[in-house]
C-alpha cells in the first residue's frame, strides 16, 4: 500500500490562497525516484505562480500543485532506467521539482507535498554535513547559473565534462551567487 500523501494545493486560478488536502502518491517511472520532503524553499516562480497564475502559466490545470525547490529522502526508486544506477532508498537528496513546467507530466513533479516525484537529472545527493533546508536553496541558484552559462540565448558555453572531484566552496551572500563559484 502506497504512503498517505498531502499537498498544498492553490484551488483555483482566482485563489491566492494554498489549501492543504490529500493528494495522490504516484510511483516513479524509470528515469525517476519519490522522496519524501523535507524542506522545500520558496522561490520567485512558486510566488508568481500563486499571484499571478494563469497570466503566466498558461498551461496550469486547477486544482495546482507548485514549489521547484526539495530536499529530501529517497523513498522509492524507478526500476529499469537510469535512477536506479545511481539512487537508493534512505539516499538524502536535492531536487529541482518541475510540477509547473508545461512539458511535466503532473502535479506529482510539484514540491509543495509530503513526496514529489523527481526526475533522475535533476536530483543529486547532499553529504550528511548539509541540512535539508540549506540545501533546498540550490536548485534555483543552480538553475539559473547553469542557464546563464550553457543556454544558447547566453554564454552557450559548452557543457563541461563530469569531474571525479569537484570542491564547492561555502555560500557567497545568496544561494544565486553561491552556486557558481566553484
Amino acid at each position: 500500500m502506497p504512503p498517505r500523501n498531502h499537498a498544498a494545493y492553490i484551488v483555483d486560478k482566482n485563489s491566492k490562497r494554498l489549501e492543504v488536502r490529500p493528494a495522490p502518491y504516484v510511483a516513479p517511472g524509470p528515469d525517476e525516484l519519490v522522496i519524501r520532503n523535507k524542506a522545500v524553499a520558496i522561490n520567485p516562480v512558486d510566488v508568481g505562480v500563486q499571484l499571478l497564475g494563469t497570466l503566466i502559466f498558461s498551461w496550469l490545470k486547477y486544482p495546482a500543485i507548485v514549489g521547484n525547490d526539495v530536499s529530501g529522502v529517497v523513498e522509492e526508486v524507478g526500476s529499469g532506467g537510469r535512477a536506479s544506477k545511481l539512487f537508493r532508498p534512505g539516499d538524502r537528496v536535492v531536487g529541482h521539482a518541475v510540477g509547473t513546467d508545461k512539458r511535466a507530466s503532473g502535479s506529482s513533479e510539484a514540491a509543495f507535498q509530503e513526496y514529489t516525484v523527481l526526475r533522475y537529472n535533476l536530483a543529486s545527493k547532499i553529504p550528511q554535513s548539509l541540512s535539508h533546508e540549506q540545501a533546498s536553496v540550490l536548485p534555483l541558484g543552480l538553475s539559473t547559473a547553469a542557464s546563464g552559462l550553457f543556454m544558447k540565448d547566453y554564454l552557450a558555453l559548452p557543457v563541461p565534462k563530469p569531474l571525479s572531484e569537484t570542491d564547492v566552496s561555502r555560500p557567497a551572500d545568496s544561494s544565486k551567487n553561491a552556486v557558481v563559484i566553484v
